[in-house]
């Protein structure tokens, strides 16, 4: 029973951040997968603050304050690059911070990350932590859905469609994106607020490539843009990749196993879902 709390709370943390670059991503189609980048500084952001001072405030506080200003950067660059250079910049940028995290051991500690993390009263126990997590991601799915109808959500999908079109009508790119990215930080910050607290501990292994890779799964996999269907995703591929854990096969294989399925489902959706991912730009 506890370890189907723990599967269910991984899923449903993972769900705010998954559905923000799917606003960015799936919705959009802006060609960004800096998403863990952006996790990896909001939780750090939040977590060493924390640590320093005690106060969930000021973690949360800083998070989001950290959240905006990379959330900005990333924005500022998509207007300013083609999307197969904003796509490169982007893993450059992940790349990088992750090599500070790594090498500025006194703020960061380093390797080692940061244990002993508390977490919020009221949330000591799995059962408490786990309804939370899922009240946090329903209503996160519920915002979400109000975004992608409102006039942010049709603004996004028409510069997906087509540029010209969207700023002949008067639409501002800028202020699209800008509000796109910061969607999308604000769903890191709740992801990054709760998975620490969860594990009890800050890793730099829980931001590396393989989890830019995931994200992007989880989106092609629930259909680009759909705010149900990539939650749905969401919480299949968490169950998969956990339920390989009890596969017969000895331990050195399941990391290996766990990445070639992975790969083949990406495949698979990528080629199913082309269509969406590549969209002929709208003519008249």
């Amino acid at each position: 029973m506890n370890y189907i709390l723990y599967v269910i709370t991984s899923a449903s943390i993972f769900i705010p951040a998954a559905l923000g670059y799917n606003f960015v991503f799936g919705r959009g189609k802006i060609l960004h997968f800096g998403q863990t980048g952006v996790s990896l500084v909001v939780a750090y952001g939040i977590i060493i603050p924390l640590m320093a001072t005690g106060s969930f405030t000021i973690g949360i506080v800083s998070g989001l304050l950290c959240a905006a200003l990379i959330s900005a950067f990333f924005a500022w660059v998509s207007l300013r690059m083609e999307s197969d250079a904003l796509g490169i910049l982007t893993i450059a940028m992940h790349l990088a911070l992750y090599a500070v995290v790594l090498n500025w051991p006194d703020l960061t500690r380093g390797a080692l990350g940061i244990p002993a993390i508390p977490r919020f009263p009221g949330l000591e126990s799995l059962p408490a932590f786990a309804a939370a997590s899922v009240v946090i991601a329903v209503l996160w799915i519920v915002f979400m859905k109000i975004i992608d109808s409102s006039s942010l959500g049709r603004a996004l999908a028409a510069f997906a469609e087509s540029r010209v079109h969207a700023e002949s009508l008067g639409i501002s790119r800028a202020r699209t994106y800008l509000l796109a990215f910061l969607v999308a930080g604000l769903g890191s910050v709740l992801s990054n607020f709760l998975y620490p607290q969860f594990l009890g501990l800050l890793h730099p292994n829980d931001y590396r490539f393989d989890v830019s890779v995931f994200y992007l799964m989880i989106c092609v996999a629930g259909r680009p843009g759909s705010v149900l269907g990539v939650a749905l995703s969401t919480y299949v591929l968490v169950f998969l990749k956990e339920g390989l854990r009890f596969v017969p096969l000895p331990d050195g294989l399941i990391g290996p196993l766990r990445l070639v399925l992975f790969g083949i489902i990406l495949i698979v959706a990528v080629f199913v879902r082309r269509k969406e991912l590549f969209p002929k730009p709208r003519t008249i």
